[in-house]
């Protein structure tokens, strides 16, 4: 087994941590789970009993300041309106646009928001290389038809370049009505046209190196989109939707500039800021590419009441190391920060000025197995099976997440569409294991049955992130645990993603990932429809899983709750016991930032419309406030 080396100390001590403790962990030191009620019976095709039931996550570890893992809500949040046919929407800006003033104070205009990311501000192609820095670029430059609603993310969808919006009597089509007085950051005027062809062209894919949105949009006609006149965009759908909303607000659904994509290609989409209609435009003379990209008030900007956005300056600074970007916030060398570890988030939870906030999110780890035909010996599921056995979920929360996540299926836990525990846990390996050293053997013998070769060495497939590495270096020794040998062959983002759109990566490919909407269409479809970029399961020298995908048609063409509901168990359960992808946990995240930031709402993932920064102001009379050590509650949309 050959590990990472790393050029940064910091790193490959915190690497080294995780190895030890895994292996502490894994020879039984830690302190073992609860035990919980046993499944059914699991299908035949393991031979083994039946796996216990996921208990709790364990208490983080350290210090008792750091919050306990927080149990999945026994009240289900309610799922995604069913919107009813002939139904209008016309909000008006002041009904929806209601800041959080009780906890800020009221909005003040004016001032400089530095926001701290983690990576590397490499390029902007939201639309056809999508990962986490292009939302950074295109958040605060570009809208979206509709979105939600930045101060409360379980509030019902709220106007953005679309001003309303009417669902035909058939609830099979939709027609949108847009703002007046929309500009290009150009000086050109926005018209319908430009919607069009961006939803055209992301169904397509055409010109594209691979759409993200294409896997999202299933539902929608591609020939029937319409604009009946500049301000008016009609859109049917292949059949009865019960969400026709829901993809339409994902973040990476952002309209482009049709004469703009023409002129210059998908070149554009990776350089090119400076045409938008969102709140700020990118300042003249950059370059992307450089960690350090500014932005300022669009003085045009079409959405509100005149006052939007409240600051006037957004500079954004990319910090690959996790130790700098601390350092940096811990300085006041920025502002705003989600958190990407635990230390950060504990020296924020102390610090007398920082204001912390957490929850579970729609975040996780997944690592995705390599099954496309001839990639012996992981095209068999007996082997894919015994591998999801032998990783030690409860373990991967402990040592990786300090206690903080939770186990589940392929719907993140606590959502209305979550598995059943009784059906998950009769899948084979899917929850914790009473012993992890006995479902170890077990899966071993299986391997042996399988006649796996545990001589040869398996290619990880890792982004050169230092999370990502982290995390698949746990999964590596989990691994190791079994008898398998691996290596690492670490990728910069723009090559990882035309690997995995040629389905050219090796065996096993970690990565973090966030399910856009918590729905079995719009979040659990847009990793697993044939046609969607965040399919690792599907290469294009293969056919695709039809029982799946007619599940899915299914699902986006049925509108009670109930029966929507068995299709996606049914749905889960399909892609469980096919032992592709495994969520390793899904996550709670949190967020830190200084008093005088004010306005912000958490989220139940890392993007979503907050990343406009068109909603939140800089109040410098706070600039001085403390008392906020150990502070870790009461803040909207946390725990």
């Amino acid at each position: 087994m050959t590990l990472y080396r790393f050029k940064k100390p910091s790193i490959l001590v915190a690497i080294c941590l995780i190895f030890v403790m895994a292996l502490a962990v894994a020879c039984g030191s830690a302190d073992a789970p609860a035990a919980a009620p046993a499944a059914p019976a699991a299908p035949a095709a393991s031979g083994s009993s039946a796996a216990p039931a996921a208990p709790a996550a364990p208490a983080a570890s350290g210090s008792s300041a750091a919050p306990a893992a927080a149990a999945a809500p026994t009240a289900k949040p309610k799922p995604t309106e069913v919107a009813l046919g002939g139904g209008e929407t016309m909000i008006s800006f002041a009904d929806f646009w209601q800041p959080p003033t009780a906890i800020y104070g009221e909005p003040t205009s004016g001032g400089h928001l530095r926001i701290i990311y983690e990576d590397p501000l490499d390029h902007g192609n939201v639309w056809g290389a999508a990962s986490g820095v292009t939302d950074r670029y295109r958040g605060p430059t570009m809208n979206t038809l509709i979105q939600e609603n930045p101060y409360n993310a379980d509030a019902p969808l709220i106007p953005d370049l679309a001003q309303g919006w009417t669902v035909d009597e058939d609830n099979q089509g939709i027609t949108f009505h847009f703002q007046d007085d929309i500009n290009w950051h150009n000086g050109e005027a926005f018209v319908c046209e430009d919607a069009r062809f961006t939803l055209q062209t992301m169904i397509s894919g055409e010109g594209l190196t691979h759409s993200y949105m294409a896997g999202r949009l299933n539902h929608i006609d591609a020939a029937s989109l319409n604009c009946e006149d500049d301000q008016t965009l009609e859109i049917r759908f292949n059949a009865p939707n019960p969400t026709p909303l829901l993809a339409l607000s994902n973040r990476r659904a952002r309209i482009f500039n049709k004469a703009w994509f023409e002129e210059g290609g998908e070149d554009v989409m990776f350089q090119d800021m400076s045409v938008g209609t969102g709140a700020f435009t990118w300042d003249e003379g950059q370059t992307v590419g450089f960690d350090t990209q500014h932005f300022s008030k669009n003085s045009d900007y079409f959405f509100g009441d005149g006052t939007l956005p409240y600051v006037d300056k957004v500079t954004i600074t990319g910090i690959l190391d996790e130790s700098a970007q601390q350092a940096a916030m811990l300085a006041h060398q920025g502002d705003w920060h989600w958190v990407r570890n635990w230390g950060q988030y504990q020296s924020y939870v102390d610090h007398e000025q920082i204001q912390t906030v957490i929850r579970a999110t729609r975040g996780h780890v997944e690592f995705w197995l390599n099954s496309r035909t001839a990639n012996a010996p992981l095209d068999n599921i007996r082997v894919r099976q015994a591998i999801f056995m032998g990783v030690d979920r409860a373990a991967g929360i402990k040592v990786l997440q300090d206690g903080h996540g939770s186990a589940g299926f392929m719907m993140a836990p606590g959502s209305a569409w979550e598995l059943d525990q009784a059906i998950g846990c009769a899948i084979p390996g899917w929850c914790p294991a009473e012993d992890p050293a006995a479902r170890r053997e077990e899966a071993k013998a299986i391997l042996e049955e399988e006649g796996f070769d545990f001589d040869k060495t398996y290619l990880f497939t890792v982004e050169s992130d230092a999370q990502i590495v982290g995390r698949a270096t746990f999964v590596q020794e989990q691994l190791r645990l079994l008898g398998i040998k691996t290596d690492f062959d670490l990728l910069e983002t723009v090559t990882l993603r035309q690997q995995e759109q040629g389905g050219t990566w090796g065996d096993i490919m970690p990565s973090n990932a966030t399910m856009a909407a918590d729905d079995p269409s719009a979040g659990m479809g847009g990793y697993h429809r044939c046609n969607s970029s965040d399919n690792m399961a599907h290469f294009p020298d293969q056919p695709c899983d039809e029982t799946l995908e007619a599940l899915f048609d299914k699902i986006d063409g049925t509108t009670d709750f109930a029966d929507r509901k068995k299709l996606s168990d049914e749905a889960q359960a399909h892609i469980m016991s096919q032992y592709w992808k495994m969520p390793l946990y899904w996550e709670q995240e949190a967020v830190a930032f200084w008093p005088e930031v004010g306005g912000y709402a958490h989220f139940p993932a890392p993007f979503g419309s907050f990343l406009k920064y068109q909603h939140l102001w800089m109040n410098p009379s706070k600039k001085d406030d403390k008392g906020y050590e150990g502070q870790m509650h009461g803040l909207p949309g946390g725990i």
